[in-house]
């Protein structure tokens, strides 16, 4: 880390912690720290703090008349000169197939969408990417019409743009950028705190690219498409057409950056390794495996065994079959636990012969295909695998401390993701906002990247989230609770 970004840290979480001091008098009763469990999970007991919540919806513009919402892009407040993004989200036990939206503004249409899956949470909704190009306009409100077919009723709502010389820093100077580098094409917007350490962000994917070519023992046969992002989405990485990753002095996601860049890079060389299907639990535990952790540098090995005493561990067959809708962090964790027992029990070339050699089931299952894979390979049902990699896991050595970390990890990121789902739904990893990056660059839009919700409970949480991800690090338990448990305060109000 630059000792210029390292200063800005330091000074903004000694600020936050003053304000925690001085704002928070008083807390809760004493709680335990259950996972809050964002997708449909088993209960997961806790022997210690629980972080319960009630009921949060991601805002929404809602439409009494139909019950539909939209939601605009960019985030915040839209100025002339946008060009505006839609997603129109249809109410509960709305029936969507074969049905459409056409959005109209003055008399003209300005395009129609079906409604389709969206994101990893495959959510239904009709998605208009840059439908609305507002250049030509005037401050002030505007109406536009949303009609659904082929039912044929309708609805309008107003938006109201402010003028363009309101547009926030680093906005309007702010442009699309590229540098390339032995590894990697790596791509920017000026004025952002990853344009002003670049020299230090180009310097640790060059070491991390090597370090991911040792791990593999074969070279990236091309540059890397790098792009960082100058907010939080999702966990701050994702890796399909590129590498994405969120590089920001206020990241509350707390993800170390050189971690994320190379679990996304294990990501980018691994599925150009081959392989007809490479289920989830084993493309990302071993992305974790090769990281030497998720979101940090970390024990792997006592931390999954804690899973067990902590009665969090996720039968391997059900984890297969739904690994991202499944607690994020156990099932990250315990998936790069299995890869760390398969390859310590069959060696590395075993292990990738049989990464490489798994296939569609009849059923459609990953499960399924990973069981005849583990027979052809190993001679093993996956129960029986599970069985031994249990007596595995229970023998290794684990401490209060382990328990303690994982415990405060999984309570982090859960309230993490609870604080997007109700105050930054872009950036809510199963729906997050992030579309065509080489489409943006193509047409100069930075907006979609550099706004984000800034209101005074925006701030507030996310200093609360940064100083809790801190005293985590830092193995302070009893601050990482009391800073969390402050941030439940705030989102049950």
């Amino acid at each position: 880390m630059s000792i210029f970004r390292f200063k800005c840290m330091l000074c903004f979480v000694v600020v936050v912690l003053w304000t925690v001091a001085c704002s928070f008098s008083s807390f809760l009763p004493s709680f335990s720290a259950t996972p809050v469990v964002v997708a449909p999970t088993p209960v997961l007991p806790s022997p210690t703090v629980t972080l319960s919540f009630g009921s949060l919806q991601a805002p929404a513009s809602p439409t009494p008349a139909v019950g539909f919402s939209v939601r605009t892009h960019p985030d915040g407040s839209l100025y002339v000169g946008d060009q505006v993004s839609l997603e129109v989200l249809p109410p509960d036990g709305f029936e969507t197939d074969n049905k459409s939206v056409e959005v109209q503004f003055q008399g003209q249409v300005l395009g129609a969408q079906p409604f389709r899956p969206f994101g990893i949470a495959e959510r239904q909704q009709a998605t208009f990417f840059w439908i609305w190009d507002t250049a030509e306009l005037s401050a002030g409100a505007h109406v536009l019409t949303f009609v659904v077919q082929p039912d044929g009723f309708s609805w309008t709502e107003t938006f109201t743009l402010r003028p363009a010389t309101e547009v926030p820093s680093p906005e309007p100077a702010a442009r699309w950028e590229s540098l390339t580098s032995d590894c990697c094409l790596i791509y920017y917007i000026t004025g952002t705190d990853a344009h002003r350490d670049l020299e230090f962000l180009v310097e640790m994917a060059e070491g991390e690219a090597e370090r991911v070519e040792a791990h593999f023992g074969v070279p990236f046969q091309e540059r890397i498409p790098l792009t960082f992002l100058p907010r939080v989405l999702g966990h701050g990485g994702f890796a399909w057409d590129g590498v994405y990753v969120s590089y920001l002095d206020e990241n509350y996601a707390g993800g170390a950056t050189r971690q994320v860049i190379h679990h996304e890079m294990v990501h980018w060389l691994d599925a150009r390794q081959g392989g007809d299907l490479r289920p989830s639990i084993l493309v990302e535990g071993l992305a974790v495996y090769l990281s030497g952790g998720h979101f940090k540098e970390e024990p792997i090995l006592p931390r999954a065994a804690a899973l067990l005493d902590l009665n969090w561990y996720i039968p391997l067959r059900e984890l297969t079959d739904a690994f991202y809708t499944s607690q994020h962090e156990i099932g990250y964790l315990q998936a790069a636990a299995l890869v760390a027992y398969l390859i310590k029990t069959f060696g590395w070339e075993r292990f990738d012969d049989f990464y490489r050699d798994i296939h569609p089931a009849a059923d459609g299952k990953q499960s399924s295909a990973l069981e005849i894979a583990l027979q052809k390979h190993f001679g093993l049902r996956l129960e029986a695998l599970e069985a031994d990699f249990l007596v595995f896991l229970r023998a290794q050595d684990v401490d209060d401390a382990h328990r303690a970390d994982i415990r405060l990890t999984v309570a982090f990121y859960d309230t993490l993701r609870r604080y997007q789902q109700r105050f930054d739904p872009s950036a809510y990893f199963l729906s997050a906002w992030l579309p065509d990056i080489a489409e943006m660059r193509r047409r100069g839009i930075v907006a979609d990247l550099l706004r984000r919700p800034r209101a005074p409970i925006n701030q507030k949480i996310e200093g609360l989230l940064i100083a809790a991800d801190v005293a985590l690090r830092a193995g302070d338990y009893a601050a990482t609770e009391s800073l969390l448990r402050q941030v439940m305060t705030l989102l049950e109000q």
